[in-house]
């Protein structure tokens, strides 16, 4: 068992190569598959894939050990834990930046539309005289684009018919 880690720790040094690499690493594989205690076979296993990533690529890794050895290493499932705690504030994190722009974007357009329909709203009766609620209902029902038409529209306005043309009433 000692010298199965005092292998991996070996090879984890950047002088080998990758044929070495593989070479050594399959042998550690074969003393771990030697082992005849299944629990203690399993333990080992899952230290030596922790071991290995010291120094291997997860490919040659994976080639020797499979990551369902880790399953029962409480070291693992701790990591497991800790990154998907980080990963979940993370992600809320970025999804409250995220809101907190589109709700400023959001607020920003509602400020404009009400902006834009309060004006409109005030130069409509000196185009087209007092409004019907039915005219201001749909006025106050448009989108800030169609309201930003509609002040440029109601300048050619002379009558009520004229808005109601327009808004198709």
């Amino acid at each position: 068992m000692a010298y199965i880690y005092k292998t991996l720790l070996q090879l984890a040094r950047p002088a080998n190569t990758a044929s070495a690499d593989a070479e050594h690493l399959a042998v550690v594989a074969d003393r771990v598959a030697a082992i005849k205690n299944p629990v203690l076979q399993k333990e080992i296993a899952g230290g030596c894939h922790l071991l290995a990533g010291l120094g291997f690529s997860q490919e040659l890794i994976n080639a020797y050990f499979t990551m369902g050895i880790l399953d029962d290493s409480v070291t693992y499932q701790a990591a497991v834990a800790e990154y998907t705690r980080r990963g979940r504030q993370q992600g809320l994190k970025e999804g409250e930046r995220q809101g907190e722009e589109r709700g400023l974007q959001l607020g920003h357009n509602q400020g404009l539309r009400q902006e834009a329909q309060s004006l409109v709203l005030r130069l409509l009766p000196r185009r087209c005289g007092q409004l019907s609620h039915e005219q201001e209902l749909a006025v106050r029902a448009l989108p800030l684009e169609k309201l930003e038409a509609l002040a440029e529209a109601l300048l050619d306005f002379d009558s009520p018919e004229a808005l109601d043309a327009w808004l198709a009433i």
